[in-house]
Order: structure tokens, then C-alpha cells, then sequence
């Protein structure tokens, strides 16, 4: 990596001291740890962070250290290979909206593109206490109705664009907030009569027409890009239906510029620098890094940042945060027929205990594995959450209406899982984003030379994050010599 002079003699009279000191006092076995310097050093390999990496050193020239946890980039975007076939079984991101620079990431690696994959199935209503049918749940409305309400829908909140794309850079403090945007969300479509349009909420974002939450909160995930790729069937996939190819190739091409399957154990931030001790969970190798900008593209909290030593002003911003517990997952079972999805709904009238959890399974186009997306009220560990999958499997049994298909004995396995618990914004935000929090979070942005970007930053899709970051590089990157 070529390193100007100004920065070699910058180093060398300003950080040297400071690096001697943490070096001192995070060595093996004696030794001093062996240091690198970057421009910007990247936390998390996610959809943000791999996007960021890539665009810094290829597009701006700038070196990067891409730190993940897993032993892959990805994040949200997971893949299992059926071993019967090779093929590939998404079952974390889906599909990606064609929104700004979206198709030309994929273009850069000559990934060819494809209309989203879709895997057209009957959907069956079960109780999950009891594994029976349900047969008098009412019936969807017509599609053209869903689809005029949506049209409606996206009339209404296209005005507010222009500060929450592609993200909060010129949302207007306290009472400029549009008064529409706070409402309850379910008092919004009630008054607007969007009902209809609840089956393509539910199944494109996994919300609730009914939702309590503010309206800000449904239409930052569920905004004019993703309406607009419903209405003109503009998602799209990778040609194979694999969306790791690009991850695989990302990382291909940032070589040991990425630090995978491992962390920060030990941070300063000053000024003009960071200096990070970072050390790989298999070896056990530590390396300083000393980079110019550090920019987070992993969920900040105030656990998994304790490491850079938060002070009140990020702590008062990240103690907001609410928690949720998801996983998806690939469950592989002899009870459900082929182009069946199930959906767990217990009954209005029943006298059972409300499970603290649950979890959709749908047909994702691969004979006997299926799609789960597992939620809990309670913190669960991914053992816990194949135990409750598993045990509901077989009250779906217990039930008598799937008998196991080529077998006397039933058989449900899952077979992958992958941890998307995440981080959100808390409760009470109404009175937060009157309160200003959104120009708080956003004054974090640079604070002891840390920059963010990732879905708490902006609406949380793959595409629109991508936008997000592009906004953000210019103002990372500026005083960078």
C-alpha cells in the first residue's frame, strides 16, 4: 500500500507515542504486535459494510480493513446448499429493488441479473397449539384491490422522500415533523382505507397493518422503492438464484484486505485516528491497526461497542434502542407437501397460553426444505430456537392433517439457522423524534473520528443502504490527505 510522506511523518511524531503505549500493553507472549495502517478501517461485513469496502478502495483509493465476525461476508444474505442437488436455498435476503446504484454493484463483479424468483404455493392456516387446520379464516382481498390500496399508498407517503431517502440527512426537527408520520399506523390506514393492502405488507416487509408503531417506522422499510418494485415487478435476483455470489466475490476481490472471523478487543479514538487491537477467533493473532476513519457497518449497541469506550453522548443515543430475537432458518421435513406454505395463527376464541414466540414456513421452491423466519418476545439462542421449531413440527404431526409423505415416521431437522436478531429503534420514539433524536443519532456521525452507516442509519434494505452509504463515503472521507 503506497503511504504519503505527510503521513508517515504525521505518524511518526503524533501517533507513534500513543501506538508504543497500546502496543505495550496488547502484545503475545512478549512480543510487540505487529501493525498495519489503513485509511479507513471497517467494522462489520454485512450488505453496508462490504459495500463500503469495496467502493473506498476500488472507486475512492483508499486503503481498508474490513473486520467480520463469521467466517464469510454477507451478513443477512445466507445460503445453504442441499446436498441431494448442490442447489442453492436463500434463506435470508430474497431479492433486491432496482434503486440507484443497486444493479451496477452486481454489474462490477459480472454477475447477470434475473427478475426476482418467486415460488407461487397455497398457504394453509394451522393452530399452533393444537397442529389442526383452521377453516374459518377469512379470505385475502382481490389482488386488484391490494393493489389499488397500495397505489394509494404510495401516493401518500412519496411526498416525504426527500428526507428519508436514501436516508434521515434532512429529516426536520420536532414539530416540522409531518404530523402524518407519527400517527399510529393502523389509524393511518383506517383513515386513508389502505386495509386492503395488508396481505403484500405482511408478506414483502413482515408488517402488521395494524401496527401501533408510527407510520414513520412501517413507510422507512416499506417506502416508494419497495412499493414501486412491487407495482412494476422491478425486484430482481443473481443468475444462478444465489445471493452469496457476490459476496463471494467481494471478497474475492478485497483479498487481505478483509479480516474475517474476527474482532476488536481493544480501541482508542483520538482525533485524527483510531487504533484498533484486532484478533482472529481461530488463530488467536492480534494485529494493531491504526486507520485515519472508522466506520461501523455492524448494529451498534451498547454492548458490542463497549470495546471503544462510549462516552454519554453515544451512549445517551444506543440506550434508546430496542432488541428483537429473529432467525431464519432451513427446515428440512416429510410432513408438508410440496408448494405448501404454513402460517401459525391461533384462534380469537382460544383458551391457550400465548406462545412467546413463532415463526412463518414457506416453500422456497426445493422439495422437502423450507423457508423459516423465527421471532420471539424473549431472548432465545439459536439451540433454543431449532428446539421450539422442532416441537411445533411435531404438534403439526400430533394434529392428524400432515401425515408424514413416503413414510410411517415423521422427520423435521433444521438443518441451518442463522442469528438476525436485531437492533431497532426503541419505544416511546414519538416523543423521541419530537425530542429530536434523529438529529442526535445523526450528530454522531464523525464523533471521535466514527462514522455509521447499516439500517438504523436509513430504511433497512440491501439497495437503499448501498444509496445510503454512497451519501456518506464524501463526508467520511473528507480532510483525508
Amino acid at each position: 500500500m503506497a503511504i504519503s510522506k505527510s503521513w508517515i511523518y504525521r505518524c511518526w511524531l503524533g501517533i507513534v507515542p500513543y501506538v508504543l503505549a497500546l502496543a505495550k500493553g496488547a502484545t503475545a507472549g512478549h512480543h510487540p504486535l505487529p501493525i498495519i495502517y489503513k485509511d479507513v478501517a471497517i467494522l462489520g461485513g454485512g450488505a453496508s459494510g462490504t459495500y463500503s469496502a469495496v467502493r473506498l478502495r476500488e472507486d475512492f483509493g483508499k486503503s481498508v480493513l474490513l473486520i467480520e465476525m463469521e467466517p464469510f461476508l454477507g451478513g443477512h444474505v445466507n445460503t445453504y446448499t442441499i446436498p441431494e442437488t448442490g442447489e442453492a436455498f436463500n434463506y435470508g435476503v430474497q431479492s433486491y429493488i432496482d434503486y440507484k446504484g443497486a444493479k451496477a454493484f452486481f454489474e462490477r463483479f459480472g454477475i447477470p441479473l434475473q427478475p426476482n424468483v418467486l415460488f407461487a404455493s397455497d398457504t394453509i392456516y394451522v393452530d399452533p397449539n393444537t397442529g389442526q387446520l383452521l377453516t374459518n379464516v377469512p379470505p385475502p382481498p382481490p389482488i386488484n384491490a391490494s393493489v389499488s390500496a397500495l397505489q394509494k399508498y404510495h401516493d401518500l407517503i412519496a411526498p416525504w422522500d426527500d428526507i428519508m431517502l436514501p436516508g434521515y440527512w434532512d429529516f426536520p426537527p420536532g414539530d416540522q415533523i409531518p404530523p402524518d408520520l407519527l400517527l399510529p399506523f393502523r389509524d393511518f390506514a383506517a383513515q386513508n382505507g389502505l386495509e386492503d393492502m395488508a396481505p403484500i405488507l405482511a408478506v414483502v416487509s413482515g408488517q402488521d397493518i395494524n401496527s401501533t408503531n408510527p407510520v414513520l417506522f412501517v413507510a422507512k422499510n416499506f417506502g416508494t422503492p419497495v412499493v414501486e418494485g412491487f407495482l412494476d415487478n422491478t425486484f430482481f435476483d443473481a443468475i444462478p438464484f444465489n445471493n452469496s455470489l457476490l459476496y463471494g466475490d467481494a471478497e474475492r476481490l478485497l483479498g487481505d484486505d478483509v479480516a474475517l472471523t474476527s474482532t476488536v478487543v481493544e480501541a482508542t479514538r483520538q482525533k485524527d485516528h483510531v487504533r484498533l487491537v484486532v484478533e482472529n477467533f481461530q488463530t488467536r493473532a492480534r494485529t494493531l491497526v491504526i486507520a485515519k476513519r472508522l466506520l461501523i457497518a455492524s448494529q451498534p449497541s451498547l454492548d458490542n461497542l463497549a470495546v471503544f469506550g462510549l462516552d454519554d453522548q453515544e451512549k445517551t443515543v444506543f440506550n434508546t434502542w430496542s432488541y428483537g430475537t429473529v432467525y431464519t432458518a432451513v427446515l428440512k421435513t416429510n410432513l408438508i407437501p410440496d408448494n405448501t406454505s404454513i402460517s401459525f395463527v391461533t384462534p380469537a376464541n382460544s383458551t391457550s397460553t400465548p406462545k412467546p414466540y413463532g415463526f412463518t414456513l414457506t416453500w422456497n421452491g426445493v422439495s422437502s426444505y423450507y423457508w423459516i423466519i423465527f421471532f420471539s418476545q424473549v431472548s432465545m439462542s439459536a439451540d433454543e430456537a431449532e428446539e421450539a421449531i422442532v416441537g411445533q413440527m411435531n404438534i403439526l404431526y400430533e394434529g392428524g392433517a400432515f401425515p408424514p409423505i413416503g413414510s410411517s415416521t415423521p422427520s423435521s431437522e433444521v438443518v441451518s439457522i442463522s442469528n438476525h436478531s436485531s437492533v431497532g429503534w426503541g419505544e416511546g420514539v414519538q416523543q423521541q423524534l419530537q425530542a429530536g433524536f434523529i438529529q442526535d443519532l445523526y450528530a454522531l456521525q464523525g464523533h471521535k473520528n466514527t462514522w455509521y452507516t447499516g439500517g438504523l442509519w436509513c430504511p433497512d434494505y440491501s439497495s437503499n443502504v448501498w444509496a445510503f452509504t454512497d451519501t456518506l463515503i464524501p463526508k467520511l472521507l473528507k480532510g483525508i490527505h
